[in-house]
């Protein structure tokens, strides 16, 4: 009996190894590409254009590729999305021609040699104006539609306050403002006391207010800080406090978004998925103090001259709804509001349908 039991248990054991190699093998050798619409006048493609001097990927796709182009600007920065949206974008694809940008470095973007010093907030304005006129050129459409999350709400920002006449209306997800780390601390502070997590509060007030000089181990950190990043190493702490209190993500683990659709989603190669990592962290070390840290969208302007929308999350932690609510009060523009969600900062994983029919409301007609 116990010999049986042994031989049924390793038949499964290896039938397991083998469905795990035969994917793994399918993985490495099947084409990167992405999923055909149906359609005549449907769009599916995946390529890459030349942008400032760096081969940039585009995932294109939409049910009619005549409708307004919608320009999605990714996080992080680093946060590569084109493995990582498709799913999530479905009801968008019905109404707008969906692009989304695998910036400079990241993602599939950061597979070929990516000069150090391009990694700045004016170089990776002027590549997201080079990837608009290639859009606008491509689709004759004299403007487009442009929605930026996190990081990405910020360079969508400066974009659209130096370029209103490309864009047809803005959308931020998780908006940033100004004093983003500081507000992020404090808040984040305030929510472990409610909480009564008396761990998260120990090592928060053993690192302090932002800007950082003592720096704790952060246990666990996605990422490490490379030497001198003294403001990155600071965020890493603050960073794993705020997600475990649920401003990152409320109600679901966003990490596990992320590792599902890297390793299925056909848009990346089965080693790109890996190298992914590498590269987010390297553009974040790169990166943070400029496009986060220090970050003011007041200093760019507040005034647009098009549609202006946010959309917040109620628990966000990472870029704190005040900051985005003090922004919009300034802001002039022939329309402006502000629509709240029950979630985190990952708006558009966590509340994927509301997300869609909140953007289609807000451009519809513009």
């Amino acid at each position: 009996m116990f010999e049986t039991v042994l031989a049924i248990v390793g038949s499964a054991l290896g039938s397991i190894v083998l469905a795990v190699l035969l994917f793994v093998a399918y993985r490495i050798l099947a084409p990167r590409q992405t999923p055909a619409i149906r359609g005549k006048n449907s769009i599916a493609e995946l390529i890459a254009i030349p942008v400032n001097g760096v081969k940039q990927w585009l995932l294109i796709r939409g049910v009619d590729k005549s409708k307004p182009v919608l320009l999605f600007v990714h996080g992080g920065p680093g946060t590569g999305q084109i493995a990582v949206m498709r799913s999530y974008q479905k009801e968008l694809e019905k109404h707008f021609v969906v692009v989304q940008w695998d910036q400079r470095g990241a993602g599939l973007s950061g597979m070929e040699p990516v000069p150090d010093d391009t990694y700045n907030k004016e170089q990776f304005i002027a590549d997201g104006m080079e990837v608009t006129r290639y859009l606008r050129e491509r689709f004759q459409q004299d403007k487009i539609f442009l929605v930026g999350h996190s990081w990405g709400s910020g360079l969508g920002y400066m974009m659209a306050v130096r370029k209103p006449e490309y864009f047809r209306a803005f959308a931020g997800l998780g908006q940033m403002s100004k004093d983003g780390e500081k507000l992020s601390y404090e808040e984040t502070l305030k929510v472990a006391r409610e909480a009564g997590n008396q761990e998260a509060v120990k090592e928060l007030l053993e690192l302090g207010a932002p800007p950082y000089t003592k720096i704790p181990t952060a246990k666990g950190a996605l990422h490490k800080a490379e030497e001198g990043k003294t403001a990155l190493a600071g965020m890493l702490v603050r960073f794993k406090w705020s997600e475990a209190l649920g401003g990152d993500a409320k109600y679901i683990k966003i990490a596990n978004v992320f590792i599902k659709n890297l390793l299925l989603s056909p848009e990346y190669k089965f080693f790109e998925a890996f190298a992914w990592l590498k590269n987010k962290a390297r553009s974040i070390n790169l990166m943070y103090e400029e496009c986060n840290q220090y970050i003011d969208l007041y200093a760019e302007g507040t005034n647009l001259k098009i549609p202006v929308f946010f959309l917040l999350g109620k628990y966000d932690l990472l870029t704190v709804p005040s900051g985005a609510v003090a922004l919009m009060d300034k802001i002039i523009a022939p329309q402006k509001e502000i629509f709240w969600f029950d979630a985190g900062h990952e708006i558009q994983w966590e509340r994927p349908e509301e997300y869609q029919r909140v953007l289609i409301e807000c451009f519809n007609g513009k």
